[in-house]
């Protein structure tokens, strides 16, 4: 009895463990991977979140929470930056150099930790094959975090009330019909356009200057890699000369560069100013909103007119340390922020982004959400811009030389081309 039970006991497990097995390409994270853990000792990770006005800490507790139990042996310690600076890159550089960085990074820039060699490679398996276009943020052809979002970034989101109020019956798609928009506003005694001091400047600059740009070449970070472009090119100092105007016409807020990111979005959302360049994600702050105005948005005008989107396809997000020792309890949490369907939707809908999973998650949206979906429906793949790749993940740290660029802009009395050879001499003092 004993010799023919046995056999039939190995079969069996073996059927088990392959089924867990399988099922993991399925539902990373899920209840039965957590099970084979079950009894054994539970091992520790160190996750660096990244906290928002909507990524909140009681969101991702809640998320650690149900990764716990659906995994119980592995725990999560989460630790947050200070500071929010626009990216916990600065934070991570210190936790780096004293040895402690963490099993996992949220919203780093991967090419600077690439570079510093910090990050674990993310092995091309059946999970990371559900996300469209997994290669698009990929290094050396190899990838290193794990992303599977749509971030539309050059978006002007307008008070509809006040356009109305100063006559704009048309959305501008040209640089021209924005300025004449703008004058309209100020002539109505509004402020046109609401910016802020820290990293919100250098964004606003690049996603109201680039898409004229990178419109035209897609590939515009790889050429300057190569040399054959830079930012002191003509087409790069009119685009900057344009948004040094809109500042010496006096269409930006006065004070910006003594507000932060979290106020210049509670400005708009108070009807302290018609227009707010910023991503996506502000979306979610709307939609929370109480305001007597209804928000519209269009793309960034470009100087031709042509509508042109940058963002990111699949960038940043999660990526995962050289060094750890829990590698693969690392990559299963990281999967499992971005693909489990529960928490990928709470996700998705707090920052208010869109799905780019062949079969995407999908969330209920505001009617500002809904306009932005309609609109997106005829986009196809996004160029980044920024700290993002244009044909290539830019040098490490340009996001904060566009930040400088940007605030001496909006003091009014800066000599643009000087100006933008700082960027060029940034390029080349960090390119490897």
């Amino acid at each position: 009895m004993n010799k023919l039970l046995k056999p039939l006991f190995t079969v069996t497990l073996g059927l088990t463990v392959f089924t867990a097995g399988c099922g993991s390409s399925k539902n990373p994270g899920s209840t039965t991977q957590g099970n084979q853990n079950a009894g054994k000792q539970a091992v520790e990770i160190t996750y660096q979140s990244w906290i928002t006005p909507n990524l909140t800490a009681a969101f991702y507790d809640n998320a650690i929470k149900k990764f716990q139990e659906k995994n119980p042996g592995i725990k999560v310690k989460r630790i947050e930056p200070p500071a929010n600076e626009g990216s916990p890159d600065n934070y991570l550089k210190t936790l780096l150099a004293a040895g402690d960085f963490p099993d996992v990074v949220q919203n780093a820039t991967i090419k600077l930790f690439f570079d510093a060699d910090a990050l674990h490679e993310i092995p091309i398996d059946a999970d990371i094959k559900q996300i469209n276009n997994y290669d698009s943020s990929m290094i050396n052809g190899k990838l290193y975090n794990i992303s599977a979002v749509r971030q539309p970034q050059s978006l002007m989101f307008y008070n509809k009330k006040m356009f109305a109020d100063a006559g704009i019956t048309n959305i501008p798609k040209t640089w021209t019909e924005l300025e004449d928009a703008s004058a309209k506003l100020k002539a109505k005694g509004f402020t046109p356009i609401l910016t802020a001091g820290d990293w919100t400047a250098g964004f606003a600059f690049s996603a109201m200057a680039s898409p004229t740009i990178y419109k035209d070449n897609q590939k515009w970070y790889t050429d300057r890699y190569d040399g054959k472009v830079k930012f002191t090119d003509p087409n790069w100092i009119e685009a900057a000369n344009y948004f040094d105007g809109l500042v010496k016409k006096g269409y930006f807020n006065k004070g910006a560069l003594s507000i932060g990111y979290t106020d210049v979005e509670q400005e708009f959302l108070k009807g302290n100013g018609a227009m707010y360049p910023m991503g996506v994600w502000f979306t979610a702050a709307e939609a929370k909103a109480k305001k007597d105005f209804e928000v519209g948005v269009f793309p960034i005008p470009t100087k031709d007119g042509k509508v042109f989107m940058v963002g990111s396809d699949n960038e940043g997000l999660f990526a995962v340390s050289k060094t750890s020792k829990q590698a693969d309890a690392a990559i299963k949490f990281a999967k499992f922020m971005m693909l489990d369907p529960e928490v990928g939707k709470e996700f998705l809908k707090a920052d208010a982004l869109i799905s780019n999973l062949k079969t995407p998650i999908t969330y209920d949206m505001s009617p500002l959400q809904k306009e932005l979906a309609g609109m997106m429906a005829g986009v196809g793949k996004m160029v980044g811009h920024y700290n993002n790749q244009v044909g290539s993940v830019p040098v490490s740290g340009i996001q904060d030389q566009y930040n400088k660029v940007a605030q001496t802009l909006l003091l009014g009395n800066a000599a643009v081309k000087d100006q933008m050879a700082s960027l060029d001499a940034y390029w080349e003092s960090h390119k490897k």
